[in-house]
């Protein structure tokens, strides 16, 4: 989590510079908060020789739940804009299996989403009443068990996982929303849009020839599907 948070600050110092070089004012200062929601795809999986004589055919999925937004806008210009985002859920992973038993176990998951948007404004000026956008970004997603879900999921008679950890994956995002002001200090704001990660596999290595190995074989893409309302405070108004 360290080196995504350093990386990203350099990216947000680096962004910084440009804007400065190109003109940034203070006045283009917003900082917005915003609540949500998610969706996020299944990813398939079977686990078969060596660690299973029959075939265990099951699926991973990360939770849908609330997410709460902080973005930070350091530039603004009739057409192009750049922000910092924090997003945090707190949700959970379910693994369930559907042969050769039916059964089910959840890890409860925080998640923290830390990205460096682009933002194009294909109408209007930064005067204009409603100013609709473009989004494009990218950064990293954490995705952390809580301490009690990472003795459930190693708990022989619960998850009976040989370990189960934190994972950082990098991350890509695309969207759109729209900004309305409503006083000379607040506004509103609505985004919608989605996230683009590696699978996180928590420690768990995709194949083995261990029989006695705990092995999660996903691989892809998980598509998070995202969408919030807030409000702006002008900081530079």
């Amino acid at each position: 989590m360290k080196r995504h948070a350093l990386l990203m600050g350099l990216c947000v110092l680096a962004g910084s510079g440009v804007a400065q070089a190109q003109g940034l004012s203070v006045k283009s200062a917003e900082l917005s908060i915003s609540v949500g929601g998610t969706n996020s795809s299944t990813k398939p999986f079977t686990i078969g020789s060596p660690q299973a004589s029959t075939p265990i055919i099951g699926a991973m999925h990360l939770d849908s739940g609330r997410i709460y937004e902080a973005r930070v806008n350091f530039y603004n210009s009739n057409r192009i804009g750049s922000e910092f985002l924090y997003g945090y859920q707190y949700s959970g992973v379910s693994f369930d299996r559907t042969s050769p038993t039916q059964a089910s176990f959840s890890v409860p998951l925080q998640v923290h989403t830390l990205t460096l948007n682009l933002l194009y404004y294909p109408l209007g000026e930064t005067a204009s009443v409603w100013r609709p956008f473009l989004t494009i970004g990218g950064g990293a997603v954490i995705y952390r068990p809580s301490s009690g879900g990472q003795q459930a999921a190693k708990d022989p008679l619960q998850g009976n996982f040989d370990t189960f950890f934190e994972s950082s994956r990098g991350s890509g995002s695309i969207g759109g929303g729209v900004k309305h002001p409503i006083t000379k200090s607040f506004g509103f704001r609505a985004d919608a849009g989605a996230v683009l990660t590696k699978v996180p596999t928590f420690g768990f290595p995709t194949s083995s020839t261990q029989s006695s190995a705990t092995v999660l074989p996903v691989g892809g893409l998980v598509h998070s599907v995202r969408a919030s309302v807030g409000l702006i405070l002008y900081l530079g108004k």
